[in-house]
């Protein structure tokens, strides 16, 4: 790929963008980290920590919606046409993208609490 290419933004991964209006729902538990996917990779998953209440809120999302907690970075879903990764915004916190097929995975996991790492996205979910 040459300079060019590159300027285009050809061979990159999309990002997903910070929207103009959003939802605001306050959470007890909002915490967020990234781990490698495996030791032989530099490829990242990023795990939220959170309740139940949120999985709850992103089965109904109609639009970007923004998870907020005390001390913790906001962390926003936003509907995306395509998978695109995760980002994290140094004024904004996290963004994380929704893709159909994401949004297919959110409304297929189980209520409660539980642990699951979505197939569509670089994405674990613990809720307690």
């Amino acid at each position: 790929m040459g300079f060019m290419d590159w300027v285009r933004g050809s061979g990159r991964e999309r990002l997903v963008e910070m929207p103009t209006s959003y939802g605001r729902v306050e959470v007890p538990v909002l915490h967020i980290h990234t781990a490698n996917l495996s030791p032989d990779t530099d490829e990242k998953i990023v795990i939220l920590t959170t309740t139940p209440v949120v999985l709850e809120e992103l089965r109904g999302m109609r639009g970007a919606v923004q998870f907020v907690a005390h001390d913790e970075r906001a962390v926003t879903f936003v509907p995306s046409k395509s998978a695109e990764a995760p980002v994290l915004d140094p004024k904004h916190g996290w963004i994380i993208p929704v893709s159909p097929a994401t949004a297919r995975e959110l409304q297929a996991l189980p209520a409660g609490p539980g642990e699951h790492e979505l197939e569509s996205i670089h994405l674990g979910l613990v809720l307690e």
